[in-house]
């Protein structure tokens, strides 16, 4: 399987029960190499960390989930260099600066961004930048 850049959305999904959750397990059962930006971690621990204010998970399973993450073998890239361009596309398409790393990784790594974040696909797939992005279910 090819290098996919992998954005929290769809990690979140390994561990939530959520729409898409299958489509994203089934990608991960395709061993991919996965490329993460180095955010990718505290941006994941926001996740789970809001799900357990939400009530909707409890706290040792979002250490445990976040641990199992820390586990993994993605490659991570740093972003620092990247944060320029990332900020730019912000500005532009109205993203936060964080999805823009993620699209900035993909671009630099030239590797597609795999992502279940409905508006942030819709913004980036209409336009020439869409061709390094996948949809979570793209891929079945």
């Amino acid at each position: 399987m090819k290098r996919l850049v992998l954005d929290a959305s769809v990690a979140a999904k390994w561990y939530l029960e959520e729409q898409y959750s299958d489509a994203a397990f089934q990608l991960a059962s395709r061993e991919p190499e996965w490329v993460i930006p180095d955010l990718f971690f505290a941006e994941m621990g926001n996740v789970f960390w809001k799900k357990v204010r939400g009530g909707e998970m409890d706290e040792a399973d979002a250490k445990e989930a976040l641990t199992d993450l820390l586990s993994f073998g993605f490659k991570q890239r740093e972003t620092r260099a990247l944060t320029p361009y990332a900020l730019e596309l912000a500005v532009e398409f109205q993203c936060s600066v964080y999805d823009g790393l993620y699209l900035a990784v993909a671009i630099d790594e030239n590797c597609p961004l795999i992502t279940a974040d409905q508006k942030f696909y819709r913004i980036f797939s209409k336009t020439a930048l869409g061709e390094h992005l996948l949809w979570i279910e793209d891929l079945k």
